[in-house]
């Protein structure tokens, strides 16, 4: 990801799951209402359904975490 572009305060999966690959994540198989993204030495990162509403603001920070796309201490 470009440094100074802004990540987003929420996602939900469909805009989580487009970010992750548009940061050299792929999707593998998941469950009915999950998806498994995946990257070479990197532990894979399961996003939830949540029935088509946003992610709370905690549950983005975690997948921007692991993702390694934000800060432990931002």
């Amino acid at each position: 990801m470009a440094r100074g572009s802004r990540l987003p305060r929420v996602l939900n999966q469909q805009s989580a799951k487009r970010l992750l690959e548009d940061n050299g994540w792929e999707e593998t198989l998941g469950g009915k209402h999950v998806v498994k993204m995946e990257k070479p030495g990197r532990r894979p990162i399961t996003l939830p359904k949540h029935r088509g509403h946003d992610y709370s603001r905690d549950l983005t920070d975690r997948i921007l975490r692991q993702a390694g796309l934000k800060g432990t201490g931002t």
